[in-house]
């Protein structure tokens, strides 16, 4: 089972409610879990790169790179001490579940585990370009899509100054 993800504090038994918790060592530190829309599963490779901000490390843009992706939509999502959603009660669609671990060692420290992020991953169509094996037109827009990562790596780091503001506003700090 891909999708039973249990989080720090998660109930493993919710009926006996026993005084017992599973935390896995290094729980939070060695990767982050990210959903992605359905559309960007065509798209979605082991080895891109990626790029995260989180709201326990402000102003820091975190380098990863995609270790797994998730090879199937899944209806409903189920977490320890919750319930299976069923799927005709889903309002949104589901996301592809992506995995993806620190460039650079100890790039995760300073988050904290359950931290709310937001990522970008990245693709690159430079070589397939650069080969000459693609019509002008496809050449054309694989250079509008490669642009279009370079407009969200700016609105990540405009995100990256802005996410810490916003929470304070929000929690009315």
């Amino acid at each position: 089972m891909e999708q039973f993800l249990l989080r720090p504090g998660d109930i493993v038994n919710p009926i006996l409610r026993p005084a017992v918790v599973l935390i896995p060592e290094g729980a939070g530190q060695r990767a982050l879990t990210a959903g992605f829309g359905q559309i960007e599963g065509q798209v979605m490779k082991v080895g891109m790169v990626a790029e995260a901000t989180c709201v326990s490390k402000p102003w820091v843009i975190i380098p990863l790179v995609v270790t797994n992706v998730q090879n199937y939509i899944a209806a409903g999502q189920f977490r320890g001490g919750e319930q299976l959603l069923e799927a005709e009660n889903t309002v949104r669609p589901g996301t592809i579940l992506v995995f993806m671990e620190p460039i650079y060692k100890g790039g995760l420290e300073g988050v904290t585990p359950g931290s709310s992020c937001v990522a970008n991953a990245y693709t690159s169509n430079h070589e397939l370009i650069a080969s000459g094996n693609i019509g002008a037109f496809k050449s054309f827009a694989l250079h509008v899509v490669d642009a279009t990562g370079l407009v969200h790596a700016m609105l990540l780091r405009i995100q990256a100054l802005l996410l810490p503001i916003k929470t304070l506003v929000l929690s009315g700090h």
